[in-house]
């Protein structure tokens, strides 16, 4: 038991440092900066631009990188959340499995083992007509009377096992379907997040629409900035601020939707404990 644990501490431990590790590389290739070369020119700009200009395209850079921070802290949750809810989602649909199996395999060898108890009582049933039939094919009248009573003797008990046998196996029978019941009852609970996961994909998407657009923009922004042209930079910070202000907006609700598919897993475990 402490090596499994240690196991699984270690396991979570290295995960947790390979999510990092790929958070900050996510981080750092969404994130915008100018070239060596623009960055010069940029520095140019500001120097010769009148200090109104000059202050307001510092605030819009600054603004920018504020929200790629932002995007990149966003990035770190929306994972976070999602992997926390892929562990938690595969560990109760094993569990799901496994739900009142012990009471089912109780009443599998119980109904198993009433069968074998009474095979020889059959057997003897089926040994009994037998001798009967035989015993009426010789018409022997004293032999017939007392084999009759014998089997009716014997019937009697077989069939008084037969309504017990079938009463044990209506017990496993109902055991069965009530587990299934109760397994689809939760995975009906979970299938709710198909439509979350579906809304998810279109933020993403819509996340990617805009991050093609600031890509295409940052590179008229360094067009502007190498060319000296303060308007032409200053319309493109707008618009790259304005893209980037969209991809937040979306991947908060990337993260909404994750709370949302967080919130039926943990009913849906509630729901598992109560059974």
């Amino acid at each position: 038991m402490i090596i499994r644990n240690f196991a699984r501490t270690m396991l979570l431990a290295c995960m947790a440092i390979l999510l990092s590790l790929a958070l900050s590389a996510a981080a750092a290739a969404a994130s915008f900066e100018f070239t060596p070369t623009a960055k010069k020119a940029f520095d140019k700009m500001l120097a010769g631009a009148t200090a109104t200009v000059s202050a307001s395209l510092k605030k819009q850079h600054a603004e920018l990188q504020t929200l790629q921070r932002q995007d990149a802290e966003w990035d770190g949750k929306i994972n976070a959340l999602r992997y926390q809810n892929e562990e938690k989602e595969n560990k109760l649909r094993k569990a799901i499995r496994e739900i009142d199996a012990a009471k089912i395999k109780a009443l599998d060898s119980a109904s198993a083992a009433l069968k074998k108890q009474h095979e020889p009582l059959f057997k003897l049933y089926d040994s009994q007509k037998t001798q009967l039939a035989l015993a009426r094919s010789f018409k022997n009248k004293e032999l017939t009377s007392f084999l009759n009573m014998q089997v009716e003797i014997t019937k009697a008990a077989v069939q008084a096992a037969k309504k017990k046998q079938s009463a044990k196996d209506a017990e496993l029978k109902k055991a069965k379907a009530d587990a299934n019941a109760k397994m689809k009852l939760i995975r009906d609970m979970l299938e709710a997040n198909e439509a979350t996961e579906t809304r998810i994909k279109a933020a993403k998407a819509s996340a990617g629409t805009y991050k093609s657009l600031f890509a295409t923009e940052s590179k008229v922004l360094g067009s502007a900035v190498r060319s000296g042209d303060t308007t032409a930079t200053t319309a493109s910070f707008i618009r790259m601020i304005a893209y980037q202000r969209q991809i937040i907006a979306q991947k908060a609700s990337m993260h909404a939707y994750e709370g949302r598919i967080a919130a039926t897993i943990a009913q849906a475990e509630a729901k598992h404990r109560g059974f």
